[in-house]
């Protein structure tokens, strides 16, 4: 009896990462809104709760984290924040929102990716579907009035000036979506190119050139900017020390804010873009405890914020950022502080002639690839309110996976994915804020 209960204690419920793959799949390739008769199916809907259900039933152990525990509590506060502002009936449906997009999401990848394989194969629907994204761009290149192979889509902007901006379908409908979506996808890429051999490698390059060619085809500035940006963080984690990394990382939304400044006295768009955060900074200072409510910003300003951060911290208020704000820097501070054990770890390897365990360099490898996915997130987010798009919590919860499998392989790394990270990653990301206000009292 006692064997069998331990047995039970370490299953790693197959069936419910059948569901989830299947789930995946839906959210991003949607293959049953390419035809008609099946655009109406709730496939999506179907997969989460079985996937869920198979989960909570199957799997064990089933833990909470920070992060989930950080997302939950937006939910009555949400609700209250709603009522509080006069729109209690909005808050609530938000809240129901939250739950299925964002806490539903974050939980079934953090606990049904127990292996690199299964990490693996997740990664590769995400590159099937960023490839059949941007062909589906490709064809609306040429074709009439834009239409692209998927049903229904179409390119959009000034068609008859030349401009055709890609999209694709669901909520890749919005060619920010869809450079967010390859942006994340970038490392991807670079780490099947790496473990790739041969004949191989070239079908990853392949595959990494279609993606900045679907980048660029989206026409969105702030995605070829998270491209490039993407770049330089890479050199910047790989050789800069701790201190000057959080320095450049204070610094980086006030180099942002003087890009789109510099960019308003020529474009009218940025322009406007700068004047919501100000807006969505003034929101925050004159409704600081529990803003002004999930889904007003639009409703105040006429615009949303074009800020991820602005927006939540505009709607939600100090205790709604802090949360939302503090799981997103605290995942991706955990993956920065693993990568800079491995730094570490491979000079004293160079020095010593040691070897460091093959599961464990593996398993580095891959934490150091999603960190930088989430990268791409941040810096994106950075000019578009997309602060619960399921892309963020289907990466966040891939990352924290791979963040509980290191602790698994080696327990030394549990101080950096504890409760007193968490906490202080919740201060941390108000410098983002911070920041981004100083910017613009200078500038505006």
């Amino acid at each position: 009896m006692a064997r069998h209960f331990q047995k039970n204690v370490q299953d790693d419920s197959p069936l419910g990462f059948f569901f989830l793959f299947l789930y995946t799949a839906s959210v991003l390739i949607r293959p049953h809104e390419m035809f008609q008769t099946s655009i109406e199916w709730i496939t999506i809907k179907v997969f989460i709760i079985l996937a869920f259900g198979a989960t909570v039933a199957m799997q064990r152990p089933i833990k909470m984290y920070p992060q989930h525990w950080m997302i939950l509590a937006l939910v009555p506060l949400i609700i209250f924040s709603g009522f509080l502002n006069g729109s209690g009936m909005i808050g609530i449906d938000q809240s129901e929102r939250i739950l299925v997009s964002a806490l539903f999401p974050l939980f079934l990848y953090s606990n049904c990716i127990t292996s690199i394989k299964r990490q693996h194969i997740l990664m590769a629907v995400c590159l099937f579907a960023a490839l059949l994204m941007v062909h589906n761009g490709h064809v609306q290149q040429t074709a009439y009035q834009g239409a692209g192979w998927a049903l229904g889509t179409y390119s959009v902007g000034y068609i008859s000036l030349g401009e055709r901006r890609i999209t694709y379908l669901g909520f890749f409908n919005d060619p920010n979506d869809l450079g967010m979506f390859l942006v994340m996808n970038i490392p991807f890429a670079i780490y099947f190119y790496k473990k790739s051999q041969a004949f191989s490698k070239i079908i990853m390059f392949s595959v990494l050139a279609a993606l900045f060619y679907g980048i660029y085809l989206t026409g969105s500035r702030g995605t070829m900017l998270g491209a490039g940006a993407l770049v330089a963080v890479y050199f910047i984690v790989m050789n800069a020390g701790p201190k000057l990394f959080m320095i450049i990382v204070v610094l980086a939304p006030i180099a942002a804010t003087v890009i789109a400044s510099l960019q308003s006295s020529i474009d009218a768009s940025a322009d406007g873009r700068l004047e919501a955060w100000y807006a969505g900074v003034l929101m925050l200072l004159h409704n600081p405890v529990f803003g002004i409510g999930m889904g007003q910003f639009l409703e105040e300003h006429g615009l949303v914020a074009h800020n991820s951060y602005i927006h939540v911290a505009a709607e939600l208020g100090v205790p709604g950022y802090s949360l939302w704000g503090g799981a997103l820097i605290f995942t991706a501070l955990t993956g920065y502080l693993f990568i800079r054990d491995q730094i570490s770890h491979k000079k004293l390897i160079d020095s010593e002639k040691t070897v460091a365990p093959p599961e464990e360099e593996a398993e580095l490898f891959l934490n150091k690839t999603l960190f930088f996915s989430l990268v791409g997130f941040m810096i994106t987010g950075f000019f578009i309110s997309r602060m619960f798009t399921l892309l963020l919590f289907i990466y966040l919860g891939m990352a924290i996976a791979s963040h509980i499998r290191l602790v698994k392989l080696n327990p030394k790394y549990a101080i950096h994915f504890s409760n007193h990270v968490a906490v202080r990653s919740m201060i941390y990301c108000w410098s983002i804020i911070v920041a981004v206000y100083i910017s613009l009292k200078l500038g505006l």
